[in-house]
């Protein structure tokens, strides 16, 4: 997809990966609009990229029901939307509250799951549309003490992969983001988490965590947008280890090559 003038909206742009990619697809010609919980970032930073910016708490249901449908009123059709909030609490399982999990839960996985549910009937109905997921490695390999940042992770993986086998053939393409350590606040709070540190200290003694910068994720989901790519990985030393992971969903594509499923579905709606 050529994205010059096209309607870029990113969950999680006040910081961090989404900031990085809010100016990254700004300068590919985009127009990005830009959502956070908070205007206090996102405010100023629209006004420099000459955007637009919304606040949404994903956690809370009423901001949520009918979002896209309000921004699309304002804005136009949403060419490209790109899940990127996301949080973390890194604990012990049983050291987490009931409402910790729901939060965690709630704004990594069911939220996304929200919106794309939102936006898919308009890119279907003008046959062409993006959706990316930014997931993580943490989606394949367990990690002690986030456990249920593993858990959301994976099931926004598996969300994007099977949302691709049932969009097939409409013209809209579908990316997940399996990223390792990236230098970002997020990061740090990660390896501040006292349960996670000790694995950190045997992976850091195996040369297998090796973070990368926001704006390298950045430029590599705008050609992953462009070019229409399936996953974006970093570290790339991990490229073996999510290889092996895409496989199951690779073979399950090939075994339903040539079925139409929309088209079946509407088929047996009319008899």
């Amino acid at each position: 997809m050529d994205v010059v003038g096209k309607r870029i909206l990113i969950t999680g742009a006040s910081r961090g990966i989404g900031q990085c990619m809010a100016r990254t697809f700004s300068r590919a010609g985009a127009q990005v609009i830009l959502v956070a919980r908070a205007t206090s970032r996102i405010e100023s930073l629209a006004a420099e990229l000459g955007g637009s910016y919304y606040t949404l708490d994903l956690a809370n249901d009423s901001e949520i029901d009918g979002f896209i449908n309000r921004v699309e009123m304002q804005e136009g059709p949403i060419d490209v939307l790109i899940n990127n909030a996301g949080i973390e609490i890194g604990s012990l399982l049983e050291d987490l509250s009931e409402p910790e999990i729901s939060q965690l839960i709630t704004t990594n996985l069911l939220s996304p799951q929200r919106l794309t549910r939102q936006v898919l009937p308009g890119m279907i109905s003008r046959g062409t549309g993006h959706l990316v997921f930014t997931s993580s490695v943490a989606a394949i390999t367990p990690t002690p003490g986030l456990a249920v940042y593993c858990a959301s992770k994976a099931g926004l993986s598996k969300f994007g992969e099977s949302l691709r086998i049932e969009t097939k053939k409409t013209g809209i393409g579908v990316t997940v983001l399996h990223l390792g350590p990236v230098d970002t606040d997020m990061w740090t709070r990660v390896a501040d988490n006292s349960v996670f540190q000790l694995a950190q200290k045997r992976f850091k003694n195996l040369s297998t965590l090796k973070s990368v910068s926001p704006e390298l994720v950045a430029e590599d989901t705008l050609k992953a947008v462009v070019h229409n790519r399936r996953e974006v990985r970093h570290p790339k030393r991990f490229s073996g280890l999510m290889a092996l992971n895409a496989i199951p969903a690779r073979i399950t594509e090939t075994l339903l090559a040539g079925i139409n499923f929309r088209s079946e579905l509407n088929n047996n709606d009319r008899r």
